[in-house]
Formats: structure tokens, sequence, C-alpha cells
């Protein structure tokens, strides 16, 4: 129960204006639109909660500003904003809440309110939003994003870690496996590589240290197909995220003893590649 210090604090709460809005996205960019009612500048549809629950009502304002019915809700955004605004309809402050919302087809049919729409990504809207309140929501549905997007990025890294290569054969000039579902077949290049492994990025080739011996070659070439195939498939960070899948395979293939030895293999063909000797840091 809302304990008030004074009539003036409960009747200023009675009379808050309350407020639904929608960030509404698809493809990964955002709706805003152009108000020309009472105001002009960019917002995102908005409007006043009804006799209604927060969820109706934010579809409810997304069916009447835009025309759109193919929507999502993806989630409540964690914020509630309070401002203060002149008198409209005797209300002077307004408590604003918002919705994350996804667009799947349909077109925009604007309503009496707004003259045109954009859908633009975060540093555009950034630019275009009028109001900061609005700005607010627009980060927060920005997060909610890139922390769903680095979820599904770990969930993948992991996924594409367990799977196995089979069906290798190397040729001396060739290196072929599967892996993934996908037969990858790439030219083998000896040749000065300051990292022993390398591949190109526009070509379907991959490299290998002229100081790697015989022996040590095989799991390095094996190592640098998935890397390409990964990074260029999945778009993953090459020295960071397909490194690892990379490296989790070419572990899993050599197993556990020969792991160590392979390990060994590459230390001293980086040594001499590279003249310097290895130190505590582990780069493999």
């Amino acid at each position: 129960m809302l304990n008030f210090k004074n009539k003036y604090q409960a009747r200023q709460v009675n009379f808050m204006r309350k407020m639904i809005a929608a960030v509404i996205c698809r493809d990964g960019k955002f709706l805003v639109l152009r108000r020309k009612l009472r105001w002009k500048g960019w917002e995102f549809v908005k409007g006043k909660i009804e006799k209604e629950g927060l969820r109706h009502a934010a579809l409810r304002e997304v069916r009447e500003e835009t025309g759109l019915k193919k929507i999502h809700i993806v989630c409540k955004l964690p914020i509630e904003v309070i401002y203060h605004h002149k008198d409209m309809k005797g209300h002077t402050v307004s408590a604003l809440k918002a919705f994350l919302a996804e667009c799947h087809g349909g077109s925009v049919r604007l309503s009496r309110e707004h003259s045109s729409f954009r859908w633009v990504t975060v540093e555009q809207a950034e630019k275009l939003l009028t109001f900061d309140t609005h700005k607010i929501f627009l980060r927060a549905a920005a997060e909610h994003f890139a922390k769903k997007n680095r979820e599904e990025k770990r969930r993948l890294i992991e996924k594409l870690s367990r799977k196995h290569v089979r069906f290798l054969k190397y040729d001396g000039k060739w290196i072929s496996l599967k892996y993934d579902n996908r037969r990858l077949r790439c030219l083998a290049v000896r040749r000065s590589v300051k990292d022993i492994g390398d591949w190109s990025k526009r070509k379907n080739v991959v490299y290998y240290d002229r100081n790697l011996p015989g022996h040590g070659v095989l799991a390095i070439l094996l190592h640098e197909v998935v890397e390409k195939y990964v990074a260029q498939q999945y778009a993953l960070d090459v020295d960071k995220e397909a490194h690892k899948v990379a490296q989790a395979v070419e572990k899993e293939w050599l197993a556990d003893k020969e792991w160590i030895v392979q390990a060994k293999i590459v230390s001293r063909a980086w040594v001499k590649t590279n003249h310097r000797k290895v130190g505590k840091a582990r780069f493999y």
C-alpha cells in the first residue's frame, strides 16, 4: 500500500498519465514515426493506456498508428520513465512503459498523428528520436538483442566444437574432409607462415609453415580448413571464436596424447619461424 506525505502527493500520482510505447524491430532495424499532431519530431509508437492490460494497450497502439498486425511481443523493457510536461487534459506528469516487439510482415499505414515513417539502425534512431525518453528505450532494446546474439553465438560455438571431422584425405597438394555435413576441399600451400597455419579469405587455399615437420602438417591443415569454414559460414571472429572451434575439433581428432605431441611440434616450428624462445605465455 502506498503512503503519501500529503494530499498533494496522492493527487499527483492519481492524476499521472499512464502511457505505453512499442519499440518495433524488423531485420535489425527499428520503426520510427514522424509526428505531426500537436508537435513535430520522431518517436516510437506511443499512446495512452485505457482500461486494459499493458500488452493489449501496446498492440492496440501499434495497430492504430501503423496498421501492422503481424506483431510479436518479445518482452517488456525493464524501464519506466516518468517525465513532466505541459498540461494535457489535466495531466502534467506521465509514466511511460514500453514493450519490445518484432514485426513479421505487413505494410505500414500511418494514422493522422504521423506524416512519415522510417526503418532505421540503432545509430540512425539515436540521431532521429526527438526525446531522450525514447532513446532510453532504444538502448534497452539494443542491449536485449546484443545479449541475445551473444548467447546464440556462445551456443553455436559449443555446438560446432563438438562436431567431428570425417573422411580426412591429403595427397600432398589438396586436403579434403567432411565437417558439419559439408564436404570441404582446399589447396594446401607450403610457405613461411608466422602463426604456423593460415588461410586465404578470397581463395580456396590454406597455408602451412615451411618449418613444420611432415608428421605435424595434417593436423595444422585440418585446423585451418575448419577455421576458414566456420569463420566464413557463421561469421565468427577469426582469432577468438573460429580459432577456438578449430582447436577443439583438431584436439578431438588427435586425441589427448597426440595433442600434447602436436603442441610440441607446433611450438618448435613457431620458435624457428619467429626466431625467439617460447616463454610462459601459451600461443597455441
